[in-house]
């Protein structure tokens, strides 16, 4: 009974579906030799109270890091928790306005934690809801116009926020949504990224920046774009020095980019820490001591540390992690 449980969770985290229609191709370019860099672990939480999840989300808002949703096993959750120092959490929420799921997108704004889409069993969800406190969510809309998804990326930037691609029923998305929060335009129907899901999106020298993810065709990916407004899109690299992945961790602070683990081809999980200046180059980071193989997980800056957060993986059994990393 136990290795069924496991096969079945297995099965909604890696299984993708391939569609027909293939983004315009670009040529691979010969990846520069990376180099060494090393950080020191300060902080390991073990075992967190919330249990071990994957597919959650994480932010840093009002001076504290937060969690919400997520999946273990079988059951998704609603629940939202908070904490000032990656080691104390505190329950804000055991059970929100918004329905269960994993696989869902939050960012932040000036005065508000905002969550779009994600998924509970084989219903997707495309609404949309946010939150001053964490503790009372209001929902924006009940039915966006963006279809049904998870593994997407929901953004703020230039006061404004981005949803990005992600796995519809049937389909990967190639598409681009602009929202103040109230209202919702499309920015394109077909980016010039093409269609992904399980990628990242981040913002960093005023620009936003979207990396890696999994194609319509299963393809793993490891290019990196770039837009100085959301709107028109510029290639960085076609493949960076990473190896090829899926949700994986992208975080941002004011010296650069930082890519933690994900899941490559063959069900590869990888535990690795990427680091660049300008989404060109990167530089592989050593750590005396380092997490698990995983994905699903979440990566966040806060009080000056790069933050692990939970995960799942098959490597050696599946596990989903209780753990969280800070690395200074």
């Amino acid at each position: 009974m136990k290795n069924c449980y496991y096969q079945l969770c297995c099965f909604l985290f890696l299984s993708f579906f391939a569609i027909s229609c293939e983004p315009d191709e670009v040529s691979k370019e010969d990846q520069i030799p990376y180099k060494n860099s090393s950080i020191s672990t300060t902080t390991v939480n073990e075992k967190t109270p919330y249990g071990g999840r994957a597919a959650h989300t994480s932010v840093v808002f009002n001076k504290k890091m937060w969690v919400t949703g997520g999946i273990e096993s079988q059951s998704s959750f609603n629940d939202v928790w908070s904490s000032e120092d990656g080691t104390n959490w505190e329950i804000v929420n055991p059970s929100a306005n918004f329905e269960p799921r994993y696989g869902h997108a939050m960012t932040f704004t000036k005065n508000n934690m905002w969550i779009a889409g994600g998924m509970q069993g084989s219903t997707l969800f495309n609404d949309v809801w946010h939150s001053k406190d964490g503790k009372n969510w209001v929902q924006a809309t009940a039915n966006a116009p963006f279809s049904p998804r998870r593994f997407h990326s929901f953004t703020a930037f230039n006061g404004r926020m981005f949803l990005i691609g992600g796995h519809s029923q049937g389909a990967v998305n190639a598409d681009i949504w602009v929202t103040d929060g109230s209202h919702w335009n499309l920015v394109t129907n077909f980016a010039p990224f093409g269609r992904r899901t399980g990628h990242t999106t981040v913002v960093y020298n005023n620009r936003i920046w979207v990396i890696g993810g999994l194609d319509q065709n299963n393809n793993y990916l490891n290019d990196v774009w770039y837009s100085d407004n959301g709107f028109v899109w510029s290639l960085a690299t076609p493949g960076a020095q990473f190896p090829p992945r899926r949700n994986h961790g992208l975080t941002a602070n004011e010296k650069g980019m930082w890519l933690t683990a994900g899941v490559g081809s063959n069900q590869n999980f990888f535990n690795d820490i990427w680091f660049s200046q300008d989404g060109v180059n990167w530089e592989i980071i050593n750590t005396l001591k380092n997490f698990g193989p995983r994905a699903y997980h979440t990566s966040i800056h806060f009080d000056n540390k790069l933050w692990i957060l939970n995960g799942f993986s098959l490597e050696p059994d599946a596990i989903y992690y209780q753990d969280i990393w800070g690395y200074d």
